[in-house]
């Protein structure tokens, strides 16, 4: 199991290192789109789509880097008073929910995205499925990822490897 983590910790640090470079490249469009309106009087028509897109992919691989790491917003407060046998069974349908809703992504996003496929930008001129395709993959990363943290939770093990408490 953490043979799987490792190579998949892999796959995570490239969504980082891609997400990075979708923030700086929105930061960059967003700039440039706004000095050419209100210095130039040339808005780019393009910069909107562009930002929109590039937002929607960095949402949906944030999702995912979420799930590998196991952190999902959760009320810990509550949590933290439970007994171990009943944050066990929180955790189990936690990862159970994930994976519920990765596939439901999956399965759907996947049915929107053929639609749209055939459909284009206005301003672009892209197809617009670019901007369904992020939830196809993002679902199917969320759904691998919860799957191994509920095998881990099966298992009794953290995400270091050793015994849960």
């Amino acid at each position: 199991m953490t043979e799987l983590r490792k190579y998949l910790g892999y796959v995570v640090k490239a969504e980082q290192y891609i997400c990075c470079v979708l923030l700086v490249v929105m930061l960059i469009v967003c700039f440039g789109a706004v000095v050419m309106r209100y210095a130039f009087s040339k808005p780019l028509v393009w910069s909107e789509e562009v930002i929109l897109t590039m937002l929607i992919w960095f949402g949906f691989m944030c999702i995912s880097i979420g799930a590998f790491g196991d952190s999902h917003i959760a009320i810990e407060g509550v949590y933290n008073l439970f007994p171990p046998p009943m944050k066990k069974g929180c955790d189990l349908a936690r990862h159970l929910l994930l994976l519920a809703i990765g596939c439901m992504m999956v399965y759907f996003g996947w049915q929107i995205f053929h639609i749209n496929m055939m459909k284009r930008l206005p301003a672009t001129h892209w197809p617009q499925g670019i901007q369904y395709f992020p939830m196809v993959l993002g679902g199917a990363l969320t759904s691998l990822f919860s799957l191994l943290n509920l095998a881990e939770c099966l298992a009794g093990k953290n995400r270091q490897g050793g015994e849960k408490a």
